[in-house]
């Protein structure tokens, strides 16, 4: 495999998620401005939110088998043709029932995508670059997030909250095109084809390490998914900050996930080799103390800072995450391995933003909500320090 198809695909799937994530905030950015059309009580405006990731999270392990039997290209192709017509129907609904029916439907199409980009990344990149990329590929997340207030709050202002669906509907559709065009035909021609589902998932599921990283890949992404959903009204409602200063405020954190995601994977591999395990759990510590600091802090720009630290731990325990499962997958297994793993990690986000809107509609106290999310993270500390040392060597191992 030469080197420019490698790249092309790297750099045609981070364009994707990119959008992706840039769909996902407009929603979290629109919602104040959607409340005006759109009554809902704080628990419905959390199911609202979190509704979105019941589908994608469902579509995760699909997903990941429809690329390993099929081929990449196509589950990629249909990923982003499906959510970018749901994003559109996000723009053109009148009621919280259609809202809930469409962003159901927004995580359903978007679902198939993320293990298939995974499995096309194992399809062109050697298997010693494989421990890296996906990390790499995952900062697209973060960065989506990073420049969505530049490019969205302009369009929330000229428009309403309706005209950024449009647009994010358009640009996903033309990422699609542009996939179509410029990527590799599908791998199903080179890669060994994929047993049958049952004894497929079996296989992975038996890989020593998978469970523990859905597990606290769910337990971490209950915070980040909390946070990612509340923040904004948070700024807005609670501390009284004007649209364009919570844009700028909720940067910083993405810039420091940025870095860390593109980072992580090569941090660990060159410096936690076999201490995986101690990576993980130090990162998670760090993220619980960012999260006592938020509690804690008097003003907003306390609050920032803190959460921008946030940002970075548990962007680094993310990139083991996606590191890890190099060593445990093989090609012809990556993408029904991902889409378990990234199950557990996008359940969270369906379970998260109503539980914070219980919270906050039972005791109305944001400081309560930060307190509650260092519960998850002290859990998934625990779970990680049990379970010890990730194995040196794996069956599934290529």
């Amino acid at each position: 495999m030469s080197v420019q198809p490698k790249y092309a695909v790297f750099a045609l799937l981070y364009l994707g998620w990119c959008v992706s994530y840039l769909d996902r905030a407009a929603m979290t950015l629109s919602v104040p401005a959607m409340l005006h059309d759109i009554h809902m009580s704080p628990t419905r405006q959390g199911f609202v939110l979190g509704v979105f990731y019941l589908g994608y999270s469902c579509m995760q392990i699909p997903g990941g088998w429809l690329a390993d039997r099929f081929g990449s290209k196509p589950v990629v192709l249909a990923g982003l043709v499906l959510w970018s017509l749901f994003t559109l129907g996000t723009g053109l609904v009148a009621t919280a029932s259609a809202l809930l029916l469409v962003r159901l439907l927004f995580g359903m199409g978007e679902g198939i995508f993320p293990a298939a980009s995974i499995k096309a990344l194992y399809d062109v990149f050697p298997a010693a670059a494989r421990d890296k990329a996906p990390s790499a590929l995952m900062s697209s997340n973060y960065f989506g997030y990073l420049v969505a207030p530049a490019l969205l709050l302009p369009l929330l202002a000229w428009g309403g909250w309706r005209r950024p669906f449009l647009v994010m509907s358009i640009a996903g559709l033309a990422c699609a095109a542009a996939y179509l065009v410029l990527a590799p035909g599908s791998a199903r021609q080179s890669a060994p084809r994929a047993p049958a589902s049952g004894r497929l998932f079996a296989d992975v599921l038996r890989a020593r390490g998978i469970r523990r990283l859905m597990g606290v890949w769910f337990l971490v992404s209950f915070i980040n998914k909390a946070l990612e959903s509340w923040m904004p009204t948070y700024l807005l409602h609670e501390r009284g900050v004007s649209l364009k200063a919570a844009g700028v405020l909720l940067t910083l954190p993405y810039v420091a996930a940025t870095l860390a995601a593109a980072s992580g994977g090569w941090i660990m591999a060159r410096w936690f080799r076999d201490r995986e395990h101690h990576f993980m759990s130090a990162n998670i510590l760090l993220s619980c103390a960012a999260l006592l600091a938020m509690a804690h802090a008097p003003g907003v720009n306390g609050v920032v800072a803190a959460e921008t630290c946030l940002y970075f731990f548990k962007s680094l325990v993310f990139a083991a995450i996606l590191s890890l499962p190099a060593r445990m997958l093989s090609a012809d297994r990556a993408g029904s391995g991902f889409g378990l793993i990234n199950f557990g990690g996008q359940f969270a986000g369906f379970v998260a933003p109503p539980v914070i809107g219980a919270l906050l509609g039972a005791f109305h106290s944001y400081p309560l909500v930060f307190l509650s999310l260092v519960g998850a993270g002290a859990l998934a500390l625990v779970f990680n320090a049990a379970c010890g040392r990730f194995p040196s060597a794996l069956p599934l191992a290529e």
